[in-house]
């Protein structure tokens, strides 16, 4: 039982679950267009070097000591000068680089406040409204609108944000979340629903899995 609650911990801290908002935020900042590996490294060094916190990463002036902790993650410079943005402006505006206000805002309040940052796109902010704050909202990556496709539940020309529109009214809410973390971590272990065939994490031995979609 504490190897199954381990993993999906393990599994939705993948996806952006903390229990902070501004670390979820962050966090899932570093999780863009990386690996999983990149990510969790980049975050880890990051609170390593700033022990203090997202407080102190926002009193930080000197962004390059941002980068050099989250280099392993790519995108170094533009990720570290968004992140420090977001953060000094927090704290510019309301005192402190805490974002617990948002559990008090609304679905449509949230995603107006963060979409005012750069860095934080409809996918990112869909992720901080189910992993950290616990709206019943359904995220759609590059691996949820591909294997939604393959699987029949959405057209093979739909976009991500006509995907999202449609998932969220038909996916129930008490699966949001799971549903979600299965699908990306499917999408990274099966040969026939990766891109371009090559999932990040194959099965070991060069198996594949017998995958009815695919």
């Amino acid at each position: 039982r504490n190897d199954d609650d381990l993993k999906r911990k393990t599994m939705l801290e993948s996806c952006g679950y903390r229990s902070a908002v501004t670390e979820a935020v962050v966090s899932t900042m570093l999780s863009q267009n990386t690996t999983d590996a990149n990510s969790r490294a980049a975050w880890a060094n990051l609170t390593k070097k700033f022990q203090g916190g997202m407080e102190q990463v926002a009193a930080c002036r000197d962004a390059t000591e941002i980068e050099d902790a989250i280099r392993v993650a790519g995108l170094a410079k533009t990720r570290a000068e968004r992140i420090s943005n977001l953060l000094r402006t927090l704290t510019k505006e309301r005192g402190s680089a805490s974002m617990e206000y948002l559990r008090s805002m609304s679905d449509d309040d949230v995603k107006s406040e963060l979409l005012r940052f750069k860095g934080l796109g409809p996918k990112t902010i869909s992720c901080v409204l189910l992993f950290a704050l616990g709206r019943r909202d359904f995220p759609v990556d590059t691996h949820v609108l591909r294997i939604s496709k393959l699987a029949g539940w959405i057209s093979k020309g739909a976009t991500r944000e006509g995907a999202y529109a449609y998932l969220n009214g038909k996916v129930p809410d008490d699966v949001k979340m799971d549903l979600h973390c299965l699908l990306v971590r499917h999408g990274k272990v099966c040969h026939g629903c990766a891109a371009n065939g090559r999932p990040q994490f194959p099965p070991p031995g060069g198996k594949k899995l017998l995958c009815p979609p695919a």
